[in-house]
């Protein structure tokens, strides 16, 4: 079991990886992993690297990480350092995802663990991870790493995000 940052090295690994959210017409989670949002790998690359740094003072410092098993990337996960006014509603300090065929394995509790720790790091006290209402398998992967449910944001278009503090 292994994280990384994505690059070049594991491309293949990753087309492979996107190529099953896409197959299963699915939303890609965590959004900064979806190629065709990006205009492509290398686009993607690039735009992780400049939120490491970033410029514009509407965004946060954030790491892309994917974690690699037996040679397949089976999820990713978005540790965002900070929040702004929209990862305060929806967004949280973490989003992480897990390509449908290894659910249910474990490893979006890994994956959360793995941002906790490195949000402590960073000296992070209190991290905000959130979910949409009905996705009852990440409410309970935040439950079991500690998450306290807090009010609910709902938005214009009456969505409702759950969202959970982590004291860390």
């Amino acid at each position: 079991m292994e994280f990384r940052e994505i690059d070049t090295n594991i491309e293949s690994l990753f087309t492979e990886y996107i190529n099953e959210w896409y197959a299963n017409d699915e939303s890609v989670v965590p959004w900064t992993t979806d190629v065709k949002e990006h205009g492509g790998f290398q686009e993607m690359l690039v735009m992780q690297k400049e939120a490491i740094n970033p410029i514009d003072a509407d965004f946060v410092k954030a790491k892309t990480f994917v974690l690699i098993v037996e040679q397949k990337i089976v999820g990713a996960v978005n540790v965002r350092y900070g929040l702004n006014n929209f990862l305060r509603n929806k967004g949280g300090h973490v989003g992480y995802g897990v390509r449908r065929s290894q659910r249910g394995k474990g490893y979006a509790t890994k994956l959360l663990e793995y941002a906790l720790v490195e949000l402590r790091e960073a000296s992070v006290e209190k991290a905000l991870v959130t979910c949409d209402e009905n996705n009852h398998a990440s409410a309970q992967v935040i439950l079991h790493n500690n998450g306290v449910e807090s009010d609910a944001f709902i938005s214009e278009d009456n969505e409702v995000t759950r969202r959970f503090w982590i004291s860390l």
